[in-house]
């Protein structure tokens, strides 16, 4: 249901993370993954969020079904097909989905083979729904050490800049934040800003304000979640002279642990303080969420009035990877709705 009448964007999101658990537990059954003959509800707790849990850590567990099912082209391109399709017809306008080719490897497909699919999945869902256009971002990854998949993460930078243009409009780090410095990635988005790709960092997300610095020095665009720049004033500053957007994350970022309580959430103080703040769902079948569900927080337990969403649409087409032509057009779109 689309409770909101203007143009949605949502500009973090991840494809394994917004998985249909119908057809994940259908696919999971066609290629024989699942040991038993296990209830649907049974399989669905494995990819939805409904207990509390610990931390960041914790959370991430959760994408070991879809990633389990996600390692052949057939089930990456209908799952992007799919995916698009209903961001569609929950009012989307603009999405950029993310994934990390090198968690698709693991039966044999390579990296290539598996951003195919997953922009022929894209594209072949924009032409049935014209309503809605996407950019996919790869990502990177960062693992235990900088060593353990180098290799894999460079392939990923080389991967988007063939692809740019074609479906894929920047790149991202995800993974679990703290294991290694960001600084010791420097090379990576090095290379990315060589080869003139855009891109955004995970930082910020797990009480890390001083990653935040360190990927708008790398070039970041925008960062990924990034609320914990407030806690320290030099980054926040940073952040407000920058102008560089946020990628916010509510729910998620509750349910992970990373801020204390929805009220203990800076959004809201960052939002008035002039942070180019942008809304998003993060996992949409992970985390429970929608951009209206989220919009429906926002507006009780922050005050945002419905012109606050709208302005938070527009920061996050301004933040977008697209072109500025059609930055121009969407905004100008968006004049009506206000």
């Amino acid at each position: 249901m689309n409770r909101y009448d203007f143009p949605k964007v949502d500009l973090h999101l991840h494809l394994d993370g917004s998985v249909n658990p119908k057809s994940a537990y259908e696919m999971a059954k066609e290629r024989k993954l699942l040991i038993a003959d296990v209830p649907f509800e049974q399989f669905r707790k494995g990819m939805v969020l409904e207990e509390e849990i610990e931390s960041l850590y914790d959370y991430l567990k959760k994408f070991d079904v879809p990633t389990a099912i996600l390692q052949d082209t057939e089930a990456l391109e209908r799952v992007s097909f799919e995916l698009v399709l209903h961001l569609a017809d929950l009012g989307l306008c603009y999405a950029e989905i993310r994934f990390a080719p090198q968690l698709h490897t693991k039966k044999g497909c390579t990296q290539r083979e598996i951003v195919e699919s997953v922009i022929r999945g894209a594209k072949r869902a924009m032409q049935q729904k014209t309503t809605i256009q996407v950019g996919i971002l790869l990502c990177t990854m960062t693992l235990m050490t900088v060593e353990q998949n180098q290799k894999e993460n460079l392939e990923t930078v080389e991967l988007a800049k063939e692809f740019l243009g074609q479906g894929v409009v920047g790149l991202d780090m995800a993974g679990a934040e703290g294991i290694v410095p960001l600084i010791k990635r420097k090379p990576l988005f090095s290379r990315a800003k060589e080869l003139n790709i855009p891109f955004t960092i995970h930082a910020g997300e797990v009480e890390c304000a001083e990653n935040v610095k360190t990927a708008i020095e790398f070039g970041a665009r925008r960062i990924g979640h990034g609320h914990h720049c407030i806690d320290d004033a030099n980054v926040l500053r940073l952040v407000l002279e920058t102008k560089t957007p946020l990628e916010i994350c509510i729910t998620s970022n509750i349910q992970c642990k990373n801020q204390p309580s929805y009220e203990a959430h800076p959004i809201k103080l960052l939002y008035e303080m002039g942070a180019a703040v942008t809304m998003n769902t993060d996992n949409m079948v992970l985390s429970n969420v929608t951009l209206d569900s989220e919009y429906a927080i926002a507006q009780k337990v922050y005050g945002f009035t419905r012109l606050d969403l709208i302005t938070l649409n527009e920061n996050s087409i301004r933040a977008s990877f697209l072109s500025e032509a059609e930055k121009a057009d969407y905004l100008n779109r968006m004049k009506s709705y206000r």
